[in-house]
């Protein structure tokens, strides 16, 4: 588990992709420290250190056989455990993080989430959120068609869909994927839903 805090009345807990705490999701952490955010994000790797990105298929292997979808309710426990000490708690996820994350939003426990490229939410898309929900989607992903989920997205009360124009992993400057325009056109949208989760 990697925390900073600045003694915030609001916190985030941040689940990364598949890859660890890497210098992507340590850019979050930074970016959500100067939106006046406490930081907690969880470390599913259980190793030391972080896969990296030509390690896809050995983390993704981890992933699978060792972390699961699942992990959502042990990240629900933490959750609980934090609540009392915040006002306002969000959850932002990537990727395998992003289904997590929207694996919670059932929770009574969170106040938001964020989801970046979770294109495994639509082995999930029952999930009825109790709190806002901002999901950002890429145009193009390899196991899907993101088209095909956002009508069913769209049918949920407090759930927010961005379709931009790129690949998985669009945000990731260190990626091979990355667009910067539609990396910082979601950057916009996740201020703007930060902003609104902090008047309700």
């Amino acid at each position: 588990m990697l925390i900073k805090k600045i003694g915030s009345e609001k916190a985030v807990v941040i689940v990364p992709e598949i890859y660890g705490i890497n210098q992507y999701i340590k850019d979050w952490v930074d970016f959500f420290i100067r939106h006046g955010y406490d930081t907690y994000c969880v470390d599913q790797n259980g190793r030391d250190g972080c896969y990296s990105y030509a390690q896809n298929e050995v983390a993704y292997h981890h992933f699978v056989n060792d972390v699961g979808f699942d992990q959502y309710k042990e990240v629900d426990g933490y959750i609980m455990e934090l609540r009392d000490d915040y006002k306002k708690i969000v959850v932002f996820g990537s990727s395998v993080g992003a289904t997590i994350a929207w694996r919670l939003t059932e929770s009574q426990w969170c106040d938001g989430m964020i989801g970046y490229y979770g294109s495994r939410i639509r082995d999930y898309l029952e999930v009825e959120p109790v709190c806002p929900c901002l999901l950002i989607f890429p145009e193009q992903e390899k196991s899907f068609e993101v088209q095909s989920i956002i009508p069913k997205l769209e049918q949920k009360n407090k759930v927010e869909s961005h379709v931009l124009h790129g690949k998985h992993g669009f945000a990731d400057p260190y990626g091979k994927d990355f667009n910067e325009l539609s990396g910082n056109k979601a950057l916009d949208v996740v201020k703007y839903f930060l902003r609104k989760i902090e008047h309700l």
